[in-house]
């Protein structure tokens, strides 16, 4: 992924569920539902195909919301990949924008405690601090060194999302 929250690794695997980021308006989305004008990837990203068919939508929680809003799926008609059009810079299995994770961090990293006035509970920015420590070592290296801008964005540049939790 790269830091705006695009795909960067070229082959997904045969199962996979990708997530498409496109600039869409969350305040429209939650406006106009499953009426909003999502747009339609041009073809498959795993087998090059251009017959991509509506796939339904699934429903997620952003924060600050209290509803669920709609997210359009397409899949290939070729090979059966799925995609799932997000919001730009909201990343996979994550209900805040990829910006306030990295601020959050950021903050953390340099006053050595959570902000209190953000709104995000010391649980959830420990997961991702834990998340985050924990793909340094496994994709950088046990001696990594920079600060965490760079270790950030070397996480992403190898496509790696900085703060997903593997199994």
């Amino acid at each position: 992924m790269t830091f705006d929250g695009r795909r960067s690794s070229t082959t997904p695997g045969p199962d996979d569920l990708l997530s498409l980021f496109f600039l869409i308006s969350i305040k429209k989305l939650f406006e106009l539902g499953r009426a909003y004008p999502f747009p339609r990837p041009p073809n498959c990203l795993r087998c090059k195909g251009g017959r991509l068919w509506g796939h339904g939508f699934r429903e997620v929680w952003f924060e600050g919301h209290t509803e669920r809003v709609p997210l359009k799926r397409y899949q290939c008609a070729e090979c059966g990949c799925v995609y799932t059009i997000r919001p730009y810079g909201y990343w996979p299995r994550h209900h805040v924008s990829a910006t306030v994770i990295f601020s959050s961090l950021c903050y953390r990293i340099r006053n050595g405690a959570w902000e209190r006035d953000n709104g995000l509970t010391r649980q959830r920015q420990g997961n991702w601090l834990r998340a985050f420590v924990k793909n340094i070592k496994l994709y950088l290296g046990m001696h990594s060194t920079g600060n965490v801008v760079e270790r950030f964005c070397g996480l992403i540049d190898r496509g790696k999302l900085p703060v997903l939790r593997a199994g």
